[in-house]
């Protein structure tokens, strides 16, 4: 069930962003209490098949007793487990075994009786009993049957708890992959900021000296101071950002600490964006197959036909065969003689045909009629996640081809913006350009930074949904 192998994707990211995304997603696969709870889920799933198996275990028996003048019914158990004579004291023991290959019964035992006649020549006869029994169905034997039904709706169940589980593991990496790009671009929106505010510091000092020289008015100086105090605001709430993204990510991870990542540039975000591969179109069914909610209803309809099928079977008719030889011995004498005292031969045999057929057809209607609404309502269930996936895989094309799109306007703007703010800053060190211009040169650079990064990152995001919707199919599925 454990798989490790990272796709083409996160082997980029990781490369790209200089994080490691795998031994984030192995950690959180590790512990994560929902797949925790999952995999126990699993576990007990598979402990209920294995219950099942009770039945095939070999089954011993022992008996003592006595009884006088008892009287045989043909509802009597079959097998030596009633008292078969009476005036008689009496132990039994023996051991039955299903066997599964040819759907049979052999059952081994014996007796040890002291049988009291008064109407015999003597006073009390002790005798032993040694018997096998065949039981053989003709068609089909209801309970080898009935096991059958169950342990097929027992492996369901199971598969049904595996898919619930490849379902959470899809669903926590989805998670970890979007907390982490988030922080990410948070950690370079930091950096960005960062830079500006340098931008604003320096252009402070070189509004301070030209002031100094008389060369620009002394109210451009305050301007540029405005413009620092307001960056160094913006920067301290990008790094609470920053610590809220963290905090994100080792949430998704199922711990209570924060995750912290290496810092990313913008060049960094924008270099995994385009190192991206393009994606073909996907086939729809082959993304079905893959994914763990559709593939856990399918396995619920399984159950239901399977419970099907095991109340169909309560309904029929059962033939057996049962033959039986035997070896008895007898002494009025000493209790472990083998004498023929009361009968002239010691082996004996027996041949059985047993049938039956259940009259009660209520309660197996009423589930039968529940049965078939509930495989109505897995199939229509199964239809709703189809759709659902289906609308997944086209709105996360449609947000992964705009977001290309974007992201390639965007470069665009960054590379005018910076060219912009090169020529102002050479302008106002001419004196021939003012404080605010140069300014607002730098607000539009690093405005169209974080237009950047959150571009890329949303093209990041675009594509780790895509993957998500088509099930992870450049790898087997995380664990």
């Amino acid at each position: 069930m454990k798989r490790s192998t990272y796709s083409i994707y996160l082997l980029l990211v990781s490369v790209c962003l200089g994080n490691p995304l795998g031994e984030l997603l192995r950690l959180a696969s590790e512990r994560h209490p929902v797949l925790l709870a999952e995999r126990a889920v699993v576990e007990q799933a598979f402990r209920s098949h294995e219950e099942l198996a009770e039945y095939l275990d070999p089954v011993l028996y022992g008996a003592a007793g006595g009884a006088t003048r008892i009287r045989d019914l043909p509802i009597a158990p079959v097998g030596y487990d009633t008292v078969s004579m009476g005036n008689v004291l009496e132990g039994q023991a023996g051991v039955r075994i299903p066997l599964e290959s040819v759907g049979a019964v052999v059952s081994a035992g014996g007796a040890f009786r002291r049988w009291f006649s008064p109407e015999a020549p003597y006073d009390s006869q002790y005798q032993h009993l040694l018997g096998v029994n065949l039981q053989v169905p003709l068609g089909q034997d209801r309970g080898f049957a009935l096991y059958g039904h169950r342990r097929a709706a027992a492996l369901a169940s199971c598969s049904a708890a595996v898919h619930r589980l490849q379902q959470a593991e899809q669903q926590v990496r989805r998670e970890v992959e979007a907390a982490y790009i988030r922080l990410c671009v948070a950690e370079a929106d930091c950096l960005v900021w960062g830079d500006a505010t340098e931008r604003f510091r320096r252009l402070h000092q070189e509004a301070g000296q030209l002031a100094e020289l008389k060369a620009i008015p002394q109210y451009q100086v305050q301007t540029a101071l405005r413009e620092l105090q307001g960056g160094l605001a913006d920067e301290a709430a990008a790094h609470q950002g920053r610590e809220s993204a963290a905090l994100a990510l080792g949430q998704a991870m199922g711990l209570r600490e924060p995750q912290q990542a290496r810092a990313c540039t913008s060049e960094e975000l924008l270099e995994a964006a385009l190192a991206l591969p393009s994606w073909e179109e996907p086939t729809v069914a082959a993304a079905l197959e893959r994914r763990g909610s559709y593939l856990a209803l399918k396995d619920e309809g399984r159950v239901v036909e399977s419970e099907a099928a095991l109340e169909a079977e309560r309904r029929k008719d059962q033939v057996t065969l049962q033959a039986g030889v035997t070896w008895q011995g007898d002494s009025s004498s000493a209790p472990l003689a083998s004498y023929r005292e009361s009968t002239d031969h010691h082996w004996g045999g027996e041949v059985l045909l047993v049938w039956s057929r259940p009259l009660d057809y209520t309660g197996p209607e009423a589930a039968l009629a529940r049965l078939e609404s509930r495989r109505r309502e897995v199939s229509s269930r199964l239809e709703a996640k189809a759709v659902e996936i289906v609308g997944e895989i086209r709105g996360a094309q449609l947000r992964l081809e705009g977001a290309r799109r974007r992201l390639s306007l965007v470069r665009e703007g960054v590379q005018a913006a910076r060219k912009t703010l090169e020529a102002e800053q050479e302008r106002f060190r001419l004196g021939e350009s003012t404080s605010a211009i140069v300014l607002d040169a730098q607000k539009e650079l690093n405005n169209i930074l974080l237009r950047q990064n959150a571009t890329a990152a949303e093209l990041l995001l675009a594509y780790s949904e895509l993957q998500y919707a088509l099930g992870y199919p450049q790898e087997t599925p995380l664990l």
